[in-house]
This record gives structure tokens, sequence and C-alpha cells, in this order.
């Protein structure tokens, strides 16, 4: 049969099919064998062109039953590929044929992109549903009339025997001689074909009824015996059970019942009597009989719904550690319901737990990243819980699942921000390149009046460029390189070499970066957004404003702007959601969107703002030293001007927004009391930090250095216990200051070898029309940096410009923080989603539900040109405080 006459394609046009006939594999197939075997895993589907296949059920005692003979244009397969069950029967091919096989991957394509193909398959559903239905209610009724008519042929003791067995899950051999004065064998031996009505489970010393067999019986107790007969039967069971001390198969009753209060009442007895088996805990019977029936508990609970399981911790602690042997998806399935559901209710000991089951599961499961994070999160939970400050439950969750969210975002951001895949052969052409870089340069005569030794400096840095670019390695091992090059070279001196790890702005990085640790893990940034939100009309519009509120007031308390979006993503989701905001909704994006901006994107208006911000700076800072106050002050304007176009563009892009309801007052309390009352640690973090910041604004009174300041706020946090070792090893990104030393020992070498001497005479000859306007400057500044980071971004995009450009600055009459303030502005762009890490993080920590990357790249322009104007507005500004001649 020709592709275009089967029922499965038939609403496809010449075109459509010509494209599907390429995606499509021909198979040929001899009578006799086999397309697939009962349970093999439904990954593809297969449409039979010429030929004829047989469908088979696999039978208990190994035959197989014929179910269908399929044609020439039927379809096979399609059932385990929709349902993602093992394969239902068996198919063989019983003639020579010629199949076209579907993969998962060509169908979900074909499903997303051909409507037709959806509705093909709800018309052959519906029609399998009716003849099923047809083929079950007959076949319902011939087993009825033959059940009927075998119990009637019965003794009265073995039908009652048989109808009790019908009302219970299974019955236990000393429950049949408790209730019937008789025993499995004794039955047997009564009615030799007792056997197809129950089967025996000989391990449990139990039987069980044929499930088709105990619907029937169940349908005619009424009428035989009465309403209250099968109650009686169940209470029995219940009662001999409870004497003998068989929970497992008191659950069981209650489990098959539904009754799952109950159930989980005898697996909280269970979990506590197992658990220790008394005085014959040693015997080897006693452990057997124990293990036994924690199995068969766990295998009746694992349709127990999960927000009642969740309840019960010490009947959680049996099912999960069943789960890791035996079941690991339905384990970490139910170890992400309790996290969800009643994670903020557990102790800071039992989360801790809680997040170790998920790493052992992960593990179990292969999944090892996820299983990193689970550990990590039971360590700072269990840190957070011990010594002398005890958080709560609430608090140690709410905390665990922020530090857990922003990882992931994290995670995703920094795959997503990878320019290119880092193959082996593009890792290969970049250290060529390298290499070549290292030794052109080595060759090469010197030019623009630089030594030997500064045209090395130049090849090692564009080498170390060409590494960053690539991000074939770590930042901070191509940085060390680059200053083990420099020494083994002879270029300077060891102490040259790392002068920058001797720097007062390195130290300065150290405390600060302890401090924000601190901050992070308190939980108080958090708690500090929500009540920032509270105090803001509950309407779409105001939570906005609130969200802008919050994104200003945090910005000087932690020096990450990652970690700042990271918070607010997620706030401005939940308010989303709890406006009744869809998915990428002008709502949902005016709000995500506004987030990212005043909790990402303000940094560098304050000092504290990033880690950029002290690295940029610390390249010019001992020329031209800058307090917090004074960078204040210079920024001020411009944030106003940044505020302002980019509201106006938010207001514009996503106006006539209105909230479909008001965000319940409920929503923001419930996630206070998630955090709880302020602890001992956070009050501390918070006075230490709020003091620093106000001896860092007071700096020009005291004229106490910056460093010094925050050693003093370092001290304090260690000495009360709040900044203990594991946050200073775990908080602290020592890698980034490995990096970050480096990068001020570049600016120290660069001046020894006369590269910035010969680099402005060369950019003086060269570049003068740039140097003639400080307007023309700070817009080519603005325009370089934006085209430098379509291929250098971060931290290396700051370095490489701020040094390249600081001669010709100075040459047009403008001060070092106006260059490193509007390079920090023009180095995270987000014009392409892969510029901007701030960008990519905002994105994630929501999901991508927040907004779409079109809705952001429209964002991004407006950005860009914020930028540009805020820098052109203020030269009248800065020109009247000095910072221009």
């Amino acid at each position: 049969m020709a592709i275009k006459e089967m029922e499965m394609f038939k609403d496809f046009s010449n075109i459509e099919l010509a494209k599907l006939l390429g995606k499509l594999d021909k198979v040929k197939g001899q009578a006799g064998d086999m397309l697939f075997e009962q349970g093999d895993p439904g990954d593809s589907m297969y449409l039979i062109e010429s030929g004829r296949v047989e469908l088979f059920s696999q039978k208990q005692d190994g035959t197989r039953q014929s179910l269908a003979s399929l044609q020439d244009g039927d379809t096979l397969g399609e059932m385990a590929l929709l349902t993602n069950e093992p394969r239902s029967a068996t198919a063989i091919i019983a003639a020579e044929s010629v199949l076209y096989y579907i993969d998962r991957e060509t169908f979900d394509r074909l499903v997303i992109e051909q409507p037709q193909i959806s509705s093909y398959f709800i018309r052959l559903l519906s029609q399998r549903l009716v003849s099923t239905n047809g083929r079950l209610q007959a076949s319902k009724e011939a087993k009825a009339q033959w059940v009927l008519h075998e119990v009637e042929l019965l003794p009265a003791l073995l039908r009652d025997f048989l109808f009790a067995c019908a009302c219970l899950p299974s019955v236990r051999d000393g429950l049949l001689k408790h209730l019937f004065g008789m025993a499995i064998e004794e039955a047997n031996q009564a009615y030799a074909a007792l056997g197809r009505f129950v089967q025996q489970d000989v391990e449990r010393d139990s039987v069980h009824m044929r499930p088709e067999i105990a619907r029937v019986l169940l349908d005619i107790l009424p009428q035989r015996y009465g309403e209250r007969q099968q109650q009686l039967w169940v209470d029995q069971a219940l009662d001999y059970y409870r004497t003998e001390g068989d929970w497992a198969s008191m659950v069981e009753v209650y489990a098959a019942r539904n009754e799952w209060e109950l159930a989980l009442d005898v697996a909280a007895i269970a979990a506590g009597e197992l658990a220790e088996p008394g005085h014959v805990k040693a015997a080897e019977a006693a452990l057997a009989e124990s293990e036994r029936q924690q199995q068969v508990i766990s295998q009746a609970l694992r349709r127990c719904p999960d927000e009642l399981l969740v309840e019960r911790y010490a009947v959680l602690w049996a099912y999960v550690r069943y789960c890791v042997e035996h079941a690991p998806e339905a384990g970490l399935a139910i170890v992400e319901a309790a996290l969800d559901q009643r994670g903020a209710a557990y102790s800071a000991q039992q989360l801790t737990t809680v997040y170790e089951w998920g790493a052992d599961l992960c593990r179990k499961l292969g999944r090892n990243q996820l299983a990193l994070e689970y550990l990590q999160l039971a360590e700072s939970t269990a840190l957070s819980g011990s010594g002398s400050t005890k958080r709560s439950g609430d608090q140690s969750f709410g905390l665990a699942k922020q530090m857990l969210a922003r990882s992931k975002s994290e995670r995703l951001a920094a795959g997503a921000g990878r320019l290119g895949d880092r193959s082996r052969w593009l890792g290969l052409a970049a250290v060529i390149l390298a290499v070549a870089s290292v030794l052109g340069f080595h060759i090469a005569e010197p030019v623009a009046g630089l030594s030997r030794h500064g045209m090395d400096f130049i090849g090692i840095g564009l080498a170390a460029v060409i590494l960053w670019i690539v991000n074939i390695m770590p930042d901070y091992i191509v940085a060390l390189g680059m200053a083990m090059l420099w020494v083994l070279g002879g270029l300077v001196e060891p102490e040259v070499a790392l002068s920058g790890f001797a720097s007062p702005t390195w130290l300065y990085m150290i405390f600060i970066m302890a401090m924000s640790a601190v901050i992070t893990k308190s939980g108080f940034l958090y708690r500090f957004s929500l009540h920032a939100l509270k105090r803001f009309p509950a309407n779409y519009r105001g939570q906005l404003w609130g969200i802008v509120a919050g994104g200003i007031m945090l910005n000087p308390m932690i020096p990450s702007s990652s970690a700042k979006v990271s918070l607010g993503g997620p706030i401005a989701q939940t308010l989303s959601e709890s406006m009744g905001f869809g998915a990428r909704s002008h709502g949902a994006a005016g709000l995500g969107l506004t987030a990212m901006l005043f909790y990402g994107f303000t940094a560098p208006f304050v000092l504290t703002g990033s880690y950029t911000n002290v690295l940029a700076f610390g390249l010019v800072t001992s020329a031209s030293p800058v307090n917090w106050i004074q960078w204040f002050i210079y920024a001020l304007p411009a944030f106003i001007i940044f505020s302002s176009v980019l509201l106006a563009i938010i207001f514009i892009m996503f106006r006539k927004t209105a909230s479909a309801k008001p965000i319940a007052a409920d929503v923001l309390d419930q996630q206070l009391r998630l955090l709880g009352p302020l602890t001992r640690e956070e009050r501390i973090a918070v006075i230490t930090v709020l003091s620093c910041i106000i001896m860092l604004v007071l700096q020009p009174l005291h004229g106490i250095d910056s460093a010094w300041i925050m050693l003093i706020g370092f001290a304090v946090l260690v000495i009360s216990g709040v900044l203990d070792r594991k946050t200073i090893s775990t908080g602290i990104d020592w890698t980034f200051l490995l990096f970050l030393g480096v990068a001020f020992s570049f600016s120290a070498a660069a001046n020894e070898l006369g590269l910035v001497e010969a680099l402005s005479s060369f950019l003086g000859q060269h570049m003068g029309v740039f140097v003639t306007s400080p307007f023309f400057f700070l817009a080519a500044v603005i325009v370089l940096s934006f085209i430098v980071t379509l291929i250098v971004r971060d931290d290396p995009a700051v370095i490489l410009l701020v040094t390249a450009l600081l001669p010709l600055a100075d040459q047009a009459g403008v001060h070092p923080w106006i260059l490193v303030f509007v390079v920090l502005l023009s180095t995270d762009p987000f014009f392409f989603a892969y510029q901007s890490p701030t960008y990519l993080t905002a994105y994630y920590s929501s999901e991508g539900k927040a907004f779409s990357h079109r809705q952001g790249q429209k964002v991004a322009f407006a950005y860009g040109l914020a930028v540009l104007l805020l820098a052109l507005l203020c030269v009248p500004y800065w020109k009247w405080l000095g910072l221009i001649h």
C-alpha cells in the first residue's frame, strides 16, 4: 500500500508526504521475525506497507494467545509510544513484510508539526476504546455466568472461603484457620479446582483471589450474604492481624479500601516496632519477618497520596529506605513531594535526612550532578541547624530551596552563555592559536616603541584572551598560567607578577565576599524583599514599584548581580502567578524584566553593588581613589536617567496590563512565615553589614581605608561565630579571587614594561578623533564594549577594555572612574541572550516562564539606549564635578 493511501497520512499534502518519507526508515522482515516483545520499551512504532503481522499476548504459563492479525496500511506499536508504557503485546511477522519504522524523536516532531496526526490517533484510540469496551462487557458477562455456575457446585464452607478471599487483598493461612478452621492445603484437597479461583503465595504463606474472579464475587456478595458480611470479614481479619502483630497485612487491607489515614496509622506503628523487634532482634527469623513486613507495607503505600504520606515522617523514612533498593524513581518523586509540601514543617535534622535520601536516590539513578546538589543542601542544612543558634525547620527549608534553585539557574545560565560547544577540535584550535600568539609576538620585531618584553607581554595576553573566549578551562587557570609565563619568560619579577594579591583591594574583596556569604545564608535579603513588596499596593503596578524599591535597597548589600537576580526573579514569578498572569504574558514579563533590571543591572551604580565594580576600579584605584559616597554621588544622575528610560519602556511595552486578581496578602505572609523570626545570626549579620556600609559612606570624615573597615566587620562576624570555617571555605569564591589577584597584577606588570606609555602614544596617534570630545569618547567606549562582548564576556572583557582604554581616557581628560563606570554598564548587554550571565540567570531562575527571549531582546535595546543616554547626558554634570577636563 502506498504511503498516501494509509489512513494515518490521508490528510497530508504531497509535499508534506515527500518531506515525511525522508524521515522514515524502511524495515523488511521474513515470516517468524519478531518486531518487539511484550514488556519491551515502547520507543517506536511501525506502519505496514505490505505483508502481515500477528500480535500475541504472553500468558502466565509461557504460552501465547493471538490478539490480532494486521494487514497492509495498519499501524502497530503506537500505544506504547503514546503512553510511555512497556509493550503490551508481542509482534511477529507472519508473512514477508515491508514496514515503515518511526522512532520516538520523529514521532514527537510529527505530532508537533502535523496536527492531523493527533486527530488520527484520537480517532484510532476512540475506535479501539469502543471495540475494547464491547469485548470486555461480553467477556465480563460470560465470566460472571461461569463463576456463578462453578461456585454453586462448591460446598457451603468453600463458598464462604472464596467470598471472604474476595473481600481481602490477600489472606494468610492462619486467618483461614481462624475464620473457617481450614488451611490452604486442606481447601485444595477438598476441591482440586480451587486454583482456578485463587493464587497461592508460598513465600508469604497466603492466597489471594484472582482479580477477575474477585470482581464477580463482590458484585453478587450483597445479594447472597447481605450488606454487612463483607465488613464483618474485613473487621475479623483486621482483629486477627492486629493480635498477631501482622502490621503489613493490616496496611494491605486498609490500602485496598483506600482508607489511607488508617493505613498510615498502622504503618507508623510498624515503623517503630519492626525497627526494633525486641529481645529476639538478633534472630534471623525475626529480622527476615521484619524486612518482609516493611517491604509489603512499602509496596502497599506506593498508591498512597503524596500529601498524606509526607506528613508521617517515620513512615516516610521506612518507605524511602525501601525505594532506595527497589524503586528509586518512586523514591525520588516522594522526596521531591516531601520537600515541596512538608519541607518547611520538618526539623533541621529531618530536613537534612530528606536531602540525604535525595542524594542516595539520585546516585542510584545515575543523576550525579543532582546528587551532589542534594548533598550540598544536606550539609548546609545540617550546619544551619547545629551550634548555639538553631534554625527552625521552616527557615532551613526555605533557605535550602533558594540555594538549590539558585544553583540550578546559575548552571543553566552558564551553559547557555557558552559561546559554542566545548568540543575537542575547538579546544585544540584554541590551544594552537594561543601558542601561535605567544610565539608570533616573541619572534616579531617590536613596534610602537615597545620593548621585546612588551611584545611578549602582549602575545601572552592575547593567548589568554583566546582561551577565555573559547572557555575550555576555568578563567583563573588561564590567569595563573599567564602570570607564570611572565615570570618564566623573565618579563617581570615574581613580586610584580603576584603584586595584585598584596593589594588592599584584593583583601577588601575577601572581606566583602565573606559578608555577602553570611547575608545570603541568613535569608535576610529574601525577607527584606518580601517586606518591601508588602508595603506597596497589591495590584500589578504597585508590586512592580515594590520590585523596583526592593532591588534598589538591596543593591549595596550584596556584591553579586547573579545572586541578586536569582533572588528577585523567583519573587517576581511568584507574584505573577499569584495575580493570575500566564507564562510570558504581559504581566509576567513586566514583573520579571523589572526584577532582572533592578536586582541585576543596577550593580554599577554603587561601589558595593558587584564584585566586578571592585575588580574594575582596582585596576586604576591607586592613581585615582574613589570612596563609597563619591561613587554614589557621581552615579546618582545616571541612575535616575537609567531608571526613567527603562521604566518608561517597561510601562509602554506592557501597557494596559491589569491583574487577573489582586495578590492575596497571605501569599507574602506565608513566605515570610516560611523564613520565621529573625535569628541571632541574621541580626548580627545585618547590623555588621549596615555598620560597614555606613562607615564606607562616612569615609571622607574618618579617613579609614575601605579594606580595613571591611576587616573590622569580618572580625566581628568571625568572633561572634556567625562566620564559621565552613562558610569561609565554601561561601567565598576563592577561584575568582585567584583570577582577581592576577588581574590586579596585570596593571602593575603593564606599567613596569612601559606598555601603558606605548599604548597611550599609539592610541593618541591613531585615534585622536575620539579624544577631541568626551561625548565622542564615551560613545565610542560604549559601542566598542557592546562589540567586544559579542566575543569576550564577563570579567575578562572588563579587564581588557579598562586596560586598553585607560590611556585614551587620560588623553580625553576623562577621569578613570567614568571610564570604569561606563565600561561596567556596557559589558553586560543582552542583545543576544548568551552575552549576559545576569540576563540568563534571570531567565532561568523563573524556568523561562517570566518572559521570552523576544521580550527580553526588546528591553535589551532599551538598555543600550539608556546606557548611551546616561553617559552623554551626564557629561555636563561630571564636568561640574571636575571629573572631565
